[in-house]
Formats: C-alpha cells, sequence, structure tokens
C-alpha cells in the first residue's frame, strides 16, 4: 500500500506543539530552578528534544525567557476576560477576576512561581507583563472610578487601591505554588481554596461603601441642615 503524504499543515502543527512544549518546560524550570539555575540543556531535556531544536526556536535563553513572559502573561489576560465577560453583575466583577486567578493557579501551578521568578529579574521584565495586562488594569481602574462616583466603592485612591488588591492576589497565589511544592497538590488545593475565600472577604471589605451609606453622599441629616 502506498503512502499519502503528510500534510504541510500536520507539520506546521506539530512545529508549535513543539514550540508550546518547550514553552512549558522553560516556564516550570523557571519557577521551581530560577533563571540562573536553568539551562537550555535542561530545558531541551524536559521537553524530550534536542539543544538544537530548542535553538531553533528561542535562539538565546533571552529569548526563551522573553517567549515565556508572553506566554503566561497572555494565558492570564485570556483567563481574566473571559471571567470578566461570563460575569455579567458589576457587584461580580472583582470576585469573578480572583476566582479565575486562583483557578488558573489551581489548574496551572507553574505559573505564580514563574511569576515570582520573573518579578525578580528586573523591572523590564515586569514592565513586558504590565503591557499585555495593561488593557485589564485600564478597565479595572474605570470600573473602580464607576463604583466610587456610584457610592457602591469606598471612596479611595482607586491606582493605590488596585496595586494594593494586585499584591494581595498575586502574593496568595505565589504562596500556593510554593506550598504545592511542599506539601503536594491536595493539601495546597484545599489550602488554596481557603486562602482564596480569606481574599475574597478582604476584597468585599476593601471595596465596600461606607459603613451606614455610600462614601460620597452626604446624611439625610446634614442635607437637611445645609439646607
Amino acid at each position: 500500500m502506498t503512502r499519502r503524504p503528510v500534510p504541510a499543515r500536520s507539520t506546521r502543527m506539530s512545529g508549535e506543539a513543539r514550540r508550546r512544549r518547550l514553552l512549558q518546560e522553560a516556564i516550570r524550570l523557571f519557577g521551581t530552578r530560577g533563571y540562573e539555575g536553568t539551562s537550555l540543556d535542561a530545558v531541551a531535556t524536559a521537553a524530550g528534544v534536542r539543544k538544537q531544536t530548542l535553538l531553533y526556536y528561542f535562539p538565546t535563553k533571552e529569548a526563551l525567557l522573553d517567549a515565556s513572559v508572553a506566554e503566561t502573561s497572555s494565558r492570564v489576560a485570556s483567563a481574566l476576560t473571559a471571567a470578566l465577560e461570563a460575569e455579567t453583575s458589576n457587584s461580580r466583577k472583582a470576585q469573578a477576576v480572583i476566582h479565575a486567578l486562583f483557578e488558573a493557579a489551581d489548574e496551572w501551578p507553574e505559573f505564580p512561581l514563574f511569576i515570582r521568578e520573573a518579578s525578580r529579574l528586573g523591572p523590564e521584565v515586569i514592565e513586558r507583563f504590565a503591557a499585555v495586562l495593561e488593557p485589564l488594569r485600564v478597565r479595572a481602574l474605570l470600573f473602580l472610578e464607576n463604583g466610587m462616583k456610584e457610592g457602591t466603592v469606598r471612596r479611595q485612591d482607586p491606582a493605590l487601591l488596585l496595586f494594593t488588591l494586585y499584591t494581595a492576589v498575586v502574593g496568595s497565589i505565589t504562596e500556593a505554588g510554593v506550598l504545592r511544592a511542599v506539601v503536594g497538590a491536595d493539601k495546597s488545593r484545599t489550602a488554596l481554596r481557603r486562602r482564596e475565600q480569606e481574599l475574597l472577604t478582604f476584597v468585599r471589605n476593601a471595596l465596600g461603601p461606607a459603613e451606614g451609606g455610600t462614601a460620597t453622599r452626604p446624611s439625610r441629616a446634614r442635607r437637611a441642615q445645609a439646607g
């Protein structure tokens, strides 16, 4: 029987799959061993390819890091965007984002460790993450500002509030990644869920309007006195 030639598309898909595999292993090794402690040989071996194959896709270690940053930030941005689009209630947008990040940390535990390592490599790396996530940052600021105008969010500096929330969330999922390496997946998953609930409570308290009403409108008694 004469074999049919393999279509060119199959070859391309194979190459794309190989590239994704290399990025997957690079992200995992950069996160667990650190950038300096990870060699191109180690990434190639983990991906099951020769070093020459890796160099075809990523000519240098810096190029591999850049691609890993782009892959991680793109996947996180996609997950957050999908969560925001799926949640129709504005009052639950923040909770939806947090849940999406914790789900990602559970399903892809390598990414929090990679983010932790990447943040140590200098501001240039962080800026690359930020560039991909910038549309979401702008969207979040508008959400907070509108909530403060409407009285559903406590009036405060929206940029500072967003930074505080970002730090709390990233810190939590990074801790979960470290915990997973120490106690295993099952115990860390339980701890991750508990941490998510704690963080949701913190966010609700941070975003909620001032006690007794909104933070932007004066009380009825004060309005009467002013009149």
